[in-house]
């Protein structure tokens, strides 16, 4: 018989070392492998001639988002600063209408898509905020100047962090957040 017995206080450690090496090594791979995952940053958006959307990465992977049910197309696709997070508008019908209106705006950031529609008006400018952390967009109607909307959303969390609703014109020159006054001053 060994010396050892499995209730010696010699064989636990031994067992309990192992066991805390085990989970030290595990912990360091998944480290290491959200490390490698964050390293790969976006770095081209293109429309093509069909009007979906290509993004590619820093590591040549082409990533290809699915239209939704009724959308039509994407529009004003951008990279944030970081390269973390790549946005869009998401195009549906008007109806009898023949424009096509940005009803939603698209943020994929690691590998996870967020989408925003505010308070369902169509979606007119929009720009990322604090380095690509944050994003913000302006809502209005579908000809324009009524019912003029804005929301600063978290892209991790998709929490709204602030909104605005200007009640006149001489208020949106005079007393807009600086991130409304950004997100204004898109083409």
């Amino acid at each position: 018989m060994s010396s050892l017995t499995a209730k010696s206080p010699t064989n636990r450690l031994h067992r309990l070392t192992a066991f805390v090496q085990v989970c030290l090594v595990a912990v360091l791979l998944q480290g290491l492998a959200g490390t490698a995952r964050a390293a790969d940053s976006y770095v081209q958006t293109e429309i093509d001639s069909n009007g979906q959307l290509h993004i590619l990465t820093k590591r040549h992977r082409e990533i290809v988002p699915k239209k939704e049910r009724e959308q039509v197309g994407f529009e004003k696709a951008e990279i944030s600063p970081d390269g973390r997070a790549v946005g869009w508008l998401e195009l549906y019908s008007n109806g009898a209408d023949s424009d096509r209106v940005p009803l939603k705006l698209a943020i994929y950031a690691g590998d996870n898509l967020r989408t925003f529609t505010g308070t369902g008006l169509p979606i007119r400018r929009w720009r990322f905020q604090a380095e690509g952390k944050q994003v913000a967009f302006e809502q209005e109607t579908v000809h324009g100047g009524v019912g003029v909307h804005y929301e600063l959303r978290d892209i991790e969390s998709g929490d709204l962090v602030a909104k605005f609703d200007p009640e006149s014109d001489s208020m949106m020159i005079a007393k807009p957040p600086r991130w409304v006054a950004e997100v204004a001053s898109e083409p």
